[in-house]
C-alpha cells in the first residue's frame, strides 16, 4: 500500500484543503498520515475527520523558548518520517509544515507543497526549489517565482470539498424556499473576525429591512453573535432573514446566494470561484494573511468589488445596490466563470510520482 503523510495546520485554509486531499489520497487506496501541532485546531479537526494524526510541539519562532521547542520537533519530524516511510510527503505551507519537510528533504523523500493564496507563503518560498511540484491556487503567484523554476509548478486550484462540485443552485434554492424574484445576500466574516462588517450591516440594517425581496443570511462569527443579538433585540426582522454566528451548511447558501459580502480568505475564494458568485470582498487587513492579493484577482477580473475594512459601511450599501441589478450580477458571474479550474483534487493526486509500482 502507498502511504503518503501530509503536513498542515494553524488555520481552516491550510486545513480544509489538506483533508480534501487526503480524502481524495483515501479513495484511492493510500494509506494516509496527517502531521501538524499539538496545539492547534488540526489536533481536533483531523482525527474526527478520520485520519490517523500525529502531533508535534511546533510554534511560532518569536521566543527562545519556542525556538528550543521547534528543534526538538525537527528530531521528532526524522523520526516520524524514518517510521513511515512514505512515497511522499505534501506540505501545505506555513511553519507547521517545517520539520516534516525539513526531514523528507534530509531523507530524500518525494516532497510536494501546495500554496492556498495569491502570493507565495515563506515556508514554500524557501522549500519549493527542494520540491518535485508545488501546486498553485492562483496564476498570479508565478509573480513570485524566477522564471528558471516556473516549470516545477502547476496551477490547479485550490483543493475543495468534494460536495461543491455536485451542489446544485436550483436545488438549494427551491430548499430554501426562495421565490423566483427573491435575491439572497449571504453576508460573512469568516474565521478571522467580522466586526467591522457586522458594524457596516447594522449601519444599513433598517435599509435591509425595507427591502421586502432581498433574504439575507448573515453568518456573525462566533465572537460577535452575542453582542449583535443585544443589540438587534429592538430591531425588526423579516422572518425570512437568518442569523447565526456560523452557517453549517455554508456551500449550501452560498451555491443559492445571489451576491456573497466576505473576506478574502484563500479558500473562500476558491469555493465563490467555483460557484460563479458575484461577491463584495472586504479583505483582512493584515498583509502576513494575503487577502487584499487574493481580492486583487477577482476584482481585475470583474468578478468582484474589493472595499477596505474603513469602507466596509460603503461596501454594505453598494451591495444593496447591485443585487437589484441583475444584467451586471450577469456580468461578474461570467467573469468569476472565466477563473474556474478543473477538480484541484484529480488533478493534484494524478500529478503525484507514486502511483507506478
Amino acid at each position: 500500500m502507498k502511504k503518503v503523510i501530509i503536513t498542515t495546520g494553524g488555520t481552516g485554509g491550510h486545513i480544509y484543503p489538506a483533508l480534501s486531499i487526503g480524502e481524495g489520497l483515501k479513495k484511492r487506496g493510500v494509506d494516509v498520515l496527517f502531521v501538524g501541532s499539538s496545539s492547534r485546531m488540526e489536533k481536533n479537526i483531523v482525527p474526527e475527520a478520520g485520519f490517523k494524526f500525529i502531533g508535534l510541539e511546533i510554534y511560532p519562532p518569536r521566543t527562545i523558548k519556542n525556538i528550543f521547542k521547534s528543534i526538538t520537533s525537527f528530531f521528532k519530524g526524522i523520526k516520524v518520517v524514518l517510521k513511515e516511510k512514505p512515497d511522499a510527503i505534501i506540505g501545505f505551507g506555513n511553519y507547521i509544515s517545517v520539520p516534516i519537510l525539513i526531514a523528507g528533504v534530509l531523507l530524500r523523500k518525494k516532497i510536494y507543497l501546495q500554496e492556498q493564496n495569491a502570493n507565495l507563503g515563506f515556508t514554500n518560498k524557501f522549500f519549493y526549489k527542494m520540491a518535485k511540484k508545488t501546486f498553485l491556487a492562483f496564476e498570479k503567484t508565478y509573480d513570485d517565482i524566477p522564471l528558471k523554476y516556473q516549470d516545477k509548478f502547476l496551477v490547479t486550484g485550490n483543493p475543495l470539498r468534494e460536495e461543491i462540485y455536485s451542489v446544485s443552485e436550483a436545488v438549494e434554492r427551491e430548499r430554501l424556499k426562495l421565490e423566483k424574484d427573491e435575491k439572497l445576500l449571504l453576508i460573512t466574516g469568516g474565521s478571522l473576525g467580522a466586526k467591522d462588517i457586522n458594524e457596516a450591516v447594522l449601519d444599513h440594517w433598517e435599509e435591509i429591512f425595507e427591502e421586502k425581496k432581498i433574504r439575507v443570511y448573515w453568518a456573525t462569527g462566533e465572537k460577535n453573535f452575542d453582542d449583535i443579538n443585544k443589540r438587534m433585540e429592538n430591531s425588526k426582522i423579516k422572518m425570512t432573514d437568518i442569523i447565526k454566528p456560523y452557517f453549517n451548511n455554508m456551500i449550501n447558501i452560498m451555491a443559492a446566494a445571489d451576491l456573497i459580502v466576505c473576506r478574502a480568505g484563500a479558500l473562500t475564494l476558491s469555493e465563490v470561484i467555483e460557484l460563479e458568485k458575484p461577491s463584495i470582498l472586504i479583505p483582512y487587513n493584515s498583509i502576513k494573511v494575503g487577502q487584499f492579493a487574493n481580492a486583487k484577482i477577482l476584482e481585475e477580473n470583474e468578478g468582484a468589488l474589493i472595499y477596505s475594512n474603513s469602507e466596509a459601511s460603503l461596501g454594505i450599501g453598494k451591495a444593496l445596490e447591485l443585487i437589484g441589478n441583475e444584467e451586471e450580477l450577469t456580468k461578474m458571474r461570467i467573469k468569476v466563470r472565466n477563473l474556474k479550474k478543473k477538480n484541484a483534487v484529480e488533478e493534484i493526486m494524478d500529478s503525484l510520482d507514486i502511483w507506478r509500482n
